[in-house]
């Protein structure tokens, strides 16, 4: 084998060993992001806000009041791709028709968000002070929300 051939493999390895191990170290670095999804987001919040039995059941009585109300909407994207595959499928394309179907579903999304936003308030209302200002600090973070309040729906 060459010498240069020999010193192209050398660093090759050197290359590949030093990603495989940056891809252990990096991660032990940065530490693991707190995410509410590898757990019960409940569960959580009640050891993170130090929630009583009364505040957890509320809890849980507005995730399933918020899951009803999707569910009761036909909600997420599956309502909006049927709405593009029609819009689609038609031989002339109706911009009206679309918009107007898309407005009436707007209005049906923001409703539902103003009705969880009151329940939330609502249930806040019953946090103490220290309770309540944890939470709001926590719903700054992204996707926090979204996973205590929106129950995700079981896959077929």
């Amino acid at each position: 084998m060459s010498k240069r051939l020999s010193w192209f493999l050398l660093a090759a390895s050197v290359a590949l060993n030093l990603f495989f191990l940056a891809g252990l170290v990096y991660p032990q670095l940065i530490g693991k992001p707190a995410s509410m999804m590898t757990e019960d987001p409940v569960a959580a919040a009640a050891k993170d806000f130090g929630l009583d039995a009364r505040q957890v059941a509320g809890l849980e009585a507005l995730r399933q009041s918020i899951a009803e109300r999707r569910a009761a909407a036909g909600g997420g994207s599956s309502g909006f791709r049927t709405l593009m595959i029609e819009a689609l499928q038609a031989p002339v394309f109706d911009r009206a028709s679309l918009e107007t179907r898309l407005n009436e579903r707007r209005q049906e999304r923001d409703g539902m968000v103003l009705d969880m936003m009151e329940e939330l308030h609502g249930y806040l209302a019953g946090l103490s002070p220290d309770q309540k200002a944890a939470f709001l600090e926590r719903s700054r973070e992204r996707g926090f929300l979204r996973a205590l309040l929106w129950p995700q729906p079981e896959r077929r």
